[in-house]
């Protein structure tokens, strides 16, 4: 029997229901990554369950846990769907050791549940963040651009809320002094999306449609103003530094372009050489500022703990609820200020060990890819990286169920924003249909 020849107009019309279909799917990934991420940044679900519904708004509360348990859900779930959709490749080494030092975290925080100081509020606390390793997966798989849209609707989401919140009940969206807290509990995490929609904003005022343009341009302003309403001051010294460390390669390849590789690697060590100086000035100058006085302190007197369980730690995420572990005035603040500390205090030598791989695969990574593609969403990823590392320099932001920890397992394990400008093919399907 002879074959049937499809008409050019059937073959058009499938291929279009088919480009309609992938775009539907990468919009449902996007819009699901977003909202687990909303979840995480634990504000509005916090904010819902003391105002109103006039709950405790604690982790356990029958208001506060079915939300965290159902971002880890949709965590495990785009992380089955990515799973089933991948393309067989070879896996890169970085890969293996970022999955793995993934993997390790969320499953020693699990384990601690054996020795922690508070047993059954580390089980299921750890089994959200084993669901939180499974949606950084995800998010490493989706391409840049659609991890810049998640990424932006997130912080426009959070910054628009707040907003509306501080103009219609400033009783609730304002702190003391007066300072802006939003939807959050506080400034110092009301400011850190502010400067995160920063960086998303500068992306999408770069894009080639009017459109987008003047969304990025309006969530900047936006941003700008809650930073400055928040007055968070380690906020805006990682944002600085965040832009400062991801404009580095861009100068380089511009001056590259125009006076060769030779003089633009002077101009860039130079820059990075100026950059280093203002920073040890920088830190020069806060020594002895209040706020990192405090911090100096508290990190004493968490060592202090830490040393007596310097292997496995206390026990994941609750030390902070042990009343008798936390006499001194500055520990009631329940936070170390510093994540690396944190997850010492926590889990020990067994948890900061991977936490220090995925830090360091982060950093590579996505400086890596923007030395190699400078571009929008590369140097997003790269900016959003820095100022995270930095952020969790002086907050615990690896704790509280957090978007920023999720962000950098995401970096330690992406692939495709390295790789793509080498061989395409080596990356995960949703990387190619770019």
């Amino acid at each position: 029997m002879a074959a049937t020849l499809a008409s050019p107009e059937s073959a058009g019309t499938g291929w279009q229901a088919r480009k309609k279909r992938a775009f539907g799917a990468r919009t449902f990934r996007v819009a699901v990554a977003a909202a687990a991420l909303l979840v995480l940044t634990n504000g509005p679900v916090l904010l819902f369950s003391k105002s109103v519904l006039d709950r405790t708004g604690r982790w356990e509360d029958l208001a506060v846990w079915p939300f965290l348990a159902a971002a880890a859900v949709a965590g495990a779930a785009l992380a089955a769907w990515g799973l089933s959709g991948a393309r067989r490749r070879p896996v890169e080494a970085s890969e293996r050791i970022a999955a793995i030092a993934a993997a390790w975290f969320a499953l020693a925080a699990l384990a601690s549940s054996l020795w922690s100081v508070d047993p059954a509020a580390t089980v299921w606390r750890s089994s959200v963040y084993v669901g939180m390793a499974l949606l950084a997966w995800a998010i490493a798989r989706l391409d840049a651009r659609d991890t810049s849209a998640a990424i932006g609707v997130v912080a426009a989401a959070a910054i628009g809320a707040s907003l509306l919140l501080i103009v219609l009940r400033p009783d609730l969206g304002l702190g003391p002094n007066d300072y802006w807290k939003g939807v959050y509990t506080n400034r110092n995490s009301l400011a850190p999306l502010a400067a995160i929609g920063v960086l998303a904003g500068l992306r999408f005022a770069l894009a080639p449609r009017r459109l987008g343009r003047t969304a990025g341009v309006g969530l900047v302003l936006a941003s700008v103003a809650t930073l400055v309403g928040a007055g968070s001051r380690t906020a805006w010294v990682s944002l600085v530094a965040a832009l400062a460390v991801s404009s580095l390669p861009v100068v380089h390849r511009r001056v590259a372009g125009r006076r060769g590789r030779s003089h633009a690697t002077k101009v860039t060590a130079a820059a990075a050489g100026a950059g280093a100086a203002a920073a040890v000035a920088g830190l020069v100058a806060v020594w002895n500022v209040p706020t990192f006085e405090q911090r100096r302190t508290i990190w004493s007197l968490v060592w202090d703990r830490i040393v007596q369980r310097p292997l496995g730690g206390h026990g994941f995420f609750t030390f902070w609820d042990i009343e008798e572990l936390t006499q001194h005035v500055l520990l009631r603040r329940g936070s170390a200020h510093n994540s690396l500390v944190e997850v010492g205090l926590g889990l020990g030598l067994l948890g900061a060990v991977p936490f220090a791989a995925i830090v360091v695969l982060a950093a590579r990574n996505a400086g890596l890819a923007l030395w190699r593609r400078p571009e929008a969403d590369t140097w997003m990823w790269a900016a959003l990286v820095a100022f995270l590392l930095v952020e969790n320099a002086t907050e615990s932001f690896v704790l509280w169920f957090s978007y920023s920890w999720v962000l950098l397992m995401a970096a330690a394990l992406d692939c495709s924003k390295e790789q793509a400008d080498y061989n395409p093919g080596r990356c995960w399907e949703s990387g190619a249909d770019s």
